[in-house]
């Protein structure tokens, strides 16, 4: 590929100067080499985000767990229930505690604010990047 033909698949975005010099501090922590590659895996993070959003919808919830409508789930749709329990969080669909049913319901700030009281309360529930 010629050096034209690869700046013709790159556009130009101008940022705020104190997003440039917050994603300075960045550089050289976990892995990240230049602000190209900050900006590019935040943008990449937005856009999974998005897309997952467009399959998921929370359906309701308690404190004790999320119920989710995946348009994915079997021929039109069907909906999972991501327990939270003193022992973790846990999604019936998946049989899994990690799984993007459980992503999606530690994005939702209702979830959030109902795990940080748990967590309070001595419950071991793991909030990695990973859910």
């Amino acid at each position: 590929m010629t050096e034209k033909e690869q700046k013709d698949n790159y556009a130009t975005v101008r940022l705020p100067k104190e997003f440039v010099m917050k994603i300075d501090k960045l550089i050289g922590q976990q892995g990240f080499t230049s602000r190209a590659e900050i900006v590019k895996e935040a943008v990449r993070e937005l856009l999974n985000k998005q897309e997952e959003s467009h399959d998921f919808k929370m359906l309701n919830h308690d404190d004790r767990g999320v119920k989710i409508w995946d348009n994915k789930l079997g021929k039109n749709g069907a909906s999972t229930h991501v327990q939270i329990t003193p022992k973790g969080i846990y999604c019936t669909a998946c049989d899994a505690s990690k799984c993007e049913h459980v992503r999606f319901a530690l994005r939702q700030s209702d979830i959030i604010e109902i795990v940080k009281e748990k967590l309070k309360q001595g419950w071991k529930i793991e909030l990695s990047e990973d859910n």
